[in-house]
């Protein structure tokens, strides 16, 4: 791994950290064009573009955990080329209503002049949908009780 590649890795490493604490101070390590490319099937999916876009999704984001259970992340692979780091881990935490929420991630970042540029974030949607999206947490369109 080259130098520039070990600083992506560390600034993504820091990013996590940064997350997981709730530092207020995580808009420094975007640029002010980043986008957030969302998949489509959830219900924030969409291409968010600016800081203050990304901001306010990940603002959101938070708004569906329990504040009072900090989220752990698990890295199965951080991989850095170039200017793009790979991120492979699962994430648990509790929804807002209580339920345990235990979701597979792939993260791809892009880097420019030592901050995030490009953030193309893949998960499980269904999964997701089921529990941090919809009021009751629990029902599905496939359950046939």
């Amino acid at each position: 791994m080259n130098d520039s590649a070990a600083q992506h890795r560390a600034l993504i490493e820091r990013y996590f950290q940064m997350v997981q604490s709730g530092d207020p101070e995580i808009g420094a390590l975007f640029c002010e064009d980043v986008v957030w490319i969302a998949p489509q099937s959830s219900p924030v999916g969409r291409r968010h573009a600016g800081k203050s876009a990304v901001l306010a999704l990940m603002g959101t984001g938070i708004g569906l955990y329990d504040a009072d259970q900090p989220m752990q992340f698990a890295f199965d692979a951080i991989a850095a080329e170039g200017d793009v780091v790979f991120v492979e881990m699962t994430l648990e935490a509790k929804t807002r209503a209580g339920l345990p929420y235990l979701n597979h991630y792939v993260f791809v970042f892009r880097m420019r002049d030592g901050k995030i540029s490009e953030v193309r974030e893949h998960l499980d949607t269904f999964y997701a949908q089921r529990l941090l999206f919809d009021p009751a947490g629990q029902s599905s369109p496939l359950d046939t009780n």
